[in-house]
């Protein structure tokens, strides 16, 4: 069955990940969820900055 749609990640669900696939997943999510977090950072002070510079 296709599944399409706004739920759909395009991904078969049908496949069990093994234990070290699950942990090299969360290992990437962490990684992409830091830089993330320290992009944030550094645009929030930037946004002070422009503000207190005003």
């Amino acid at each position: 069955m296709d599944r399409r749609g706004r739920a759909s990640t395009g991904r078969h669900t049908s496949k069990e990940l093994t234990p070290e696939e699950k942990l090299k997943r969360a290992e990437a999510k962490i990684k992409l969820l830091e830089v993330e977090n320290e992009f944030l950072k550094k645009l929030e002070a930037l946004e002070r900055k422009v503000k207190r510079d005003r």
